[in-house]
């Protein structure tokens, strides 16, 4: 691939320049210019993340939760999922958004 990339450019010494500095910095991910994250807080997706599937059981207390004045964040939190599972659910099946 690269020397299909370089066969293309070959004919254009503007932009071969850049093309084969991008190649050196792709190659080299500490010429980016760019410093690395060594430290993520919060909530972050991870190796020993699982997809946890809500019963419909599950679904309906939820649904009657949340019409009994429990938050969504408190949901989530109950039920171990992600918030936005807990609003795509309510959303489905037409419940409406509580006042705050």
């Amino acid at each position: 691939m690269m020397a299909e990339l370089l066969r293309r450019y070959s004919n254009r010494p503007d932009l071969l320049g850049p093309l084969v500095s991008a190649l050196r910095r792709v190659n080299d991910p500490a010429q980016d210019g760019h410093e690395t994250v060594t430290n993520i807080q919060g909530r972050t997706a991870s190796s020993t993340y699982t997809h946890k599937i809500l019963t419909p059981t599950q679904v309906n207390e939820i649904i009657e939760a949340y019409k009994s004045g429990a938050t969504a964040k408190v949901l989530a939190e109950r039920y171990d999922v992600h918030i936005q599972t807990i609003k795509k659910k309510l959303k489905k099946y037409g419940i409406r958004r509580q006042p705050t």
